[in-house]
């Protein structure tokens, strides 16, 4: 910078705060009452006490108190002055830096701000503090809200650090601090503010961890038949149906299942255990173009583990349980996903109301499968020293959503499906036992191509696709409503929209890669025949024929497929009839190519599980050749070096049964029903009873033909 001008006057002044700034502070940093006693509990915790007692008193007269006791540490008068009456105070964030532990339990302090403290101007007048440091005098602060108003500037206010010759609170080497705020701005309290109060004072800690160095207590004298009926949280956990436990760290995941049917139905069905060690965590198909979690997406989040545990909201499924009604309550009023953070919960995620995860939403796009809020309890817990890039907000509701903020999320939204996916065979299992029904479907009838038409006039070709996309369209409706009015709504419906999609997707990523317009209309072409490939499943009629060479030819020439083999560095072995001895079978050949893309789809996506995109050298293999190892008639064969099937395969064949995020659970429906129809069907042979290729030993897939000629 330059000189300043000499007929430049300076006058340097201080940068002051009005005392308002405590009133402001105090009613937009902190929203409810709630929160604010969570945070002097919190103080505690962080003060190495193992127990914080919140006391409510006087609610029947016309002056309340609000007491926080704890056997921390407790504060001397060089304390109280340079850290409790210092506003904005950071050396809790110093120590957690720094890596410094409490001596007795061996924690990193949790605040960092050093606003916690005007949770008590949130809530009172008057504030009186008592505190006893270990070899130090027991110390009185009082601090009166009208006085400190009446001076403008804070730095006028004046505060007496008072030092009790004789303990009042804390006597015999007790150590610890109490606060105690009166002329309450919140007089009057009812029964649900005080159970509120309560359920939020007592789950600090996750009720998924056994009791630790921290308890935490609520006590009401006036009112102790408020407090006495409300059901602990590990009392009715046991009931749930459906539990699952993980870990994930560096990229590993290991995870455990379990199904326990109600207790009437123990006889009639078995429950279910299933888990894994040091596998991988699938993710969602919108999450940077990754199918597996790595290490990369837990960089400032670090390890992540938990517990989930499940209900079923059906009434006639809940009334089978004990102590049905306080169930439903306990549901209503603390069920969500929470996340703690070295055992302290951080607000507000898993309060009614609080949807952070948006299963809600996702649950009503496939209410069968999917969790929603009302009905999961689940616990994710993370560390406070790997924990970094999460930033608490200011006002205490949750960590700062910054693009860390979101790979958590979408990390959890990850684990939730995996549970997801664990749990829907076992529900419908139970479901059929309930409703004494054969099957039970239940799929929501969706349009996926809205949000194409916009992609396609995006991409200046509009002209030739649009009449395409319109013919799809009307001809989706058209069968939707036949249908719909012959009473077949169910599965027949879901396969529709399982084509549909698989058909969308293909001209989604060809519009992504950039094809020219020619490549554009084939794949459109090819959305228009999945509905001659639909109607091959409604109609049974008619004797046709297929050449298994052309089949597969035509599978690996669509775009689709040709350019995920090279994108994906897949290496594609074949081995067909002779150009002179060509292998016809029975079967539609739409139909039967749609049961090869479907395989062929599948085996990509393991391929990518196994050998994530980040290897150097994946080494993605697929066989695709012609076997006389059946007795019943020539197969196509389908193999890889995948992880192979992670459950059975004849299972993974019932519809909506699936172990793929976002996967709808009918592709191998799809391929064993159009099989079927083609007097053929879908086998799971052992690869040693098949000749296929060394390499090949992950799944192996055989589309088992009636064969016409040769």
């Amino acid at each position: 910078m330059g000189e300043l001008d000499s007929q430049t006057v300076t006058r340097s002044v201080p940068f002051r705060a009005k005392s308002r700034i405590l009133s402001l502070l105090g009613d937009q940093l902190i929203g409810k009452d709630h929160l604010a006693i969570f945070e002097l509990v919190k103080n505690a915790y962080d003060a190495d006490a193992s127990v914080a007692k919140v006391s409510i008193t006087g609610l029947l007269d016309v002056d309340p108190t609000i007491c926080v006791q704890d056997d921390g540490e407790g504060m001397d008068v060089e304390t109280i002055a340079t850290k409790w009456l210092e506003i904005g105070s950071d050396h809790r964030k110093k120590q957690r830096e720094a890596g410094h532990r409490t001596p007795r339990f061996g924690r990193l302090p949790l605040g960092e701000k050093g606003v916690g403290r005007i949770a008590c101007y949130k809530l009172g007048r008057k504030i009186e503090v008592i505190t006893r440091r270990e070899g130090h005098a027991e110390c009185r602060v009082v601090q009166n809200w009208d006085e400190l108003m009446s001076s403008e500037y804070l730095a006028e206010t004046q505060v007496d650090i008072n030092q009790n010759k004789k303990p009042t609170v804390f006597g015999d080497d007790q150590t610890g601090t109490l606060i105690r705020i009166s002329g309450l701005r919140k007089l009057e309290w009812s029964r649900g503010d005080i159970r509120n109060l309560c359920r939020a004072v007592t789950g600090i800690c996750s009720p998924f961890e056994e009791e630790g160095h921290f308890v935490t207590v609520l006590e009401v004298p006036e009112h102790e038949d408020w407090l006495e009926d409300i059901p602990s949280a590990s009392d009715l956990m046991e009931f749930a149906p459906w539990r699952f436990s993980f870990e994930l760290n560096a990229g590993v995941f290991s995870w455990n299942y379990s199904f326990i049917p109600p207790p009437s139905l123990n006889k009639q069905m078995e429950g279910r255990m299933e888990g894994a060690r040091d596998g991988r965590l699938l993710l969602p198909h919108e999450t940077e173009r990754k199918v597996t979690h790595d290490a990369d997406l837990l960089e400032g989040i670090g390890s992540v583990s938990g517990e989930f545990v499940a209900y079923d909201g059906e009434r006639k499924i809940l009334n089978l349980y004990p102590q049905v009604r306080n169930l439903r309550n306990f549901l209503g009023n603390q069920a969500g996903i929470r996340v703690y953070r070295d055992g302290i919960r951080v607000y507000s995620y898993g309060e009614p109301g609080d949807d952070w995860l948006s299963l809600d939403l996702r649950r009503v796009q496939r209410p069968t499968e999917r969790l929603s809020r009302n009905i999961v309890l689940g616990g994710v817990q993370l560390s406070l020293e790997g924990s970094t890039g999460l930033t608490e907000k200011t006002n205490r509701e949750g960590f700062q959503e910054n693009e860390t903020f979101e790979k958590f999320r979408k990390t959890v939204l990850a684990i939730v499906e995996k549970f997801e996916m664990e749990r829907v065979g076992d529900k419908r299992r139970l479901k059929i036992l309930i409703d004494q029904q054969k099957e039970i479907f239940d799929v929501p009838v969706e349009k996926p191509l809205a949000e194409l038409r916009r992609k396609i006039i995006d991409t200046g070709q509009a002209e030739e696709l649009i009449p395409l996309l319109d013919k799809v369209e009307s001809d989706y409706e058209e069968m939707k409503d036949i249908l719909l009015r012959a009473g077949m709504a169910g599965i027949n419906l879901s396969l529709v929209i399982h084509e549909v999609r698989r058909g969308v997707q293909a001209l989604y990523d060809a519009i992504r890669a950039g094809v020219d317009a020619a490549e554009l209309a084939r794949n459109a072409r090819e959305l228009v025949r999945a509905f001659e490939t639909i109607s091959g499943l409604l109609q049974r009629g008619g004797s046709r024929t297929t050449a298994v060479r052309q089949l597969v030819r035509r599978m690996a020439r669509r775009a689709i497929c040709g350019r995920r083999f090279e994108r994906h560095q897949v290496q594609v072995q074949y081995r067909l009839p002779e150009e002179n001895s060509e292998l016809v079978v029975y079967g539609a050949f739409d139909l039967l190519l749609g049961t090869l893309t479907n395989l062929v789809d599948n085996a990509l996506y393991w391929l990518r599980v196994r050998f994530p995109d980040d290897d150097e050298d994946p080494r993605r293999r697929l066989f695709i050749g012609i076997s006389d190892d059946f007795e019943s008639g020539p197969a196509l064969l389908v193999a890889d070096n995948g992880p192979g099937f992670n459950a059975d395969p004849y299972e993974l064949s019932q519809p909506f049964v699936h172990k793929k995020p976002g996967g709808s659970g009918l592709g191998l429906y799809y391929a064993s029903i159009a099989m079927q129809l083609c007097k053929g069907s879908v086998e799971f042979p052992d690869r040693r009873d098949v000749d296929v290729p060394e390499w090949a030993d992950g799944a192996v897939v055989a589309m088992v033909f009636r064969e016409e000629r040769k």
